[in-house]
C-alpha cells in the first residue's frame, strides 16, 4: 500500500485482494465464459497459470466444477460473490483494528467469512487459496522491483504518474489549495488499461492503467476536480 498526500488531502493505493482473488478463482475454475462481471474488468495479468502443456482457461471451461446444476450454481455464486465485494468495499482509511484488518481480507480459512452461504465457491476458492497468494506475491515482487529500477521510464507516457506532483499541479492551476479529501485508488492486474469511478471517494483501476500517465491523469483530474 502506498500513501500520498498532506495534512488536508491523501491519495492512497493498494491491490484490492477481496477482487483479485474473486476473479482468480472465475479464472482457475474455468468460469470465465460462464459469467459477466459490472464493471466489465476483462482478464487478469499475467493470466492464471493453467495445469498442463497446451491447456487454456477456454478448454477446461467448468472443469472444476462439473456439469449441469454444479456450473450453474457456481456461476450464481460467484456473481453475488463479485458484487458482495463490489458493494463492500472497504473504507478510504486504513483498517485501525485487528478485526477491521479481517472484515477488509478475502476470504481466507477456515471460516471462509464472505462465502458462509455459497457452498461451491468456499470449495474453489479453498482449493485455488494457497496458489493465488503465490501468484499474487509474485506480482507484487515484480512491481515493487520496478519501481526500485525505474523500469520503462524512458519516455512520458512510461513515467509513473507521481500522485503528489499530480496534485499540486493542479492546485497552482487551480490558485488555491485543494479542499480536504480522501481518494483510495483499487488496483487489479488487469490485462487492460482501464479504470471506473465507483464513487467519489473510490477507483478501481488496472494496474496497466496505473503506469499509463497520459491516461491516468485523465481519469483522475475530474474526480479531483469535483474533490478538491
Amino acid at each position: 500500500m502506498r500513501f500520498a498526500g498532506t495534512r488536508s488531502w491523501q491519495i492512497r493505493e493498494s491491490i484490492d485482494q477481496h477482487l483479485a482473488m474473486a476473479l482468480y478463482v472465475r479464472d482457475a475454475a474455468g468460469l470465465g465464459r460462464f459469467v459477466v462481471t459490472e464493471p466489465d474488468v476483462g482478464h487478469l495479468f499475467p493470466p492464471v497459470p493453467t495445469r498442463g502443456p497446451g491447456e487454456s482457461h477456454e478448454s477446461r471451461a467448468g472443469a472444476d466444477v462439473g456439469p449441469g446444476a454444479d456450473l450453474r450454481l457456481a456461476v450464481d455464486e460467484w456473481t453475488r460473490w463479485w458484487v458482495r465485494a463490489l458493494q463492500h468495499l472497504p473504507p478510504t482509511a486504513p483498517p485501525a483494528t485487528p478485526d477491521e484488518a479481517r472484515e477488509m481480507a478475502p476470504p481466507s480459512p477456515p471460516h471462509w467469512r464472505g462465502l458462509q452461504d455459497s457452498p461451491a465457491m468456499r470449495d474453489l476458492a479453498q482449493r485455488h487459496h494457497r496458489d493465488f497468494w503465490h501468484w499474487l506475491n509474485d506480482i507484487k515482487l515484480d512491481q515493487s522491483a520496478q519501481h526500485r529500477s525505474g523500469h520503462d521510464r524512458s519516455s512520458a507516457s512510461h513515467e509513473r504518474l507521481d500522485l503528489t506532483r499530480f496534485v499540486n499541479a493542479y492546485e497552482h492551476r487551480l490558485g488555491r489549495r485543494v479542499r480536504p479529501f480522501t481518494l483510495h485508488l483499487r488496483l487489479l492486474p488487469l490485462q487492460q488499461p482501464a479504470g471506473w469511478v465507483l464513487d467519489e471517494h473510490q477507483v478501481l483501476l488496472s494496474t496497466t492503467l496505473r503506469e499509463d500517465t497520459p491516461a491516468l491523469k485523465q481519469l483522475l483530474e475530474p474526480v479531483v476536480s469535483a474533490l478538491g
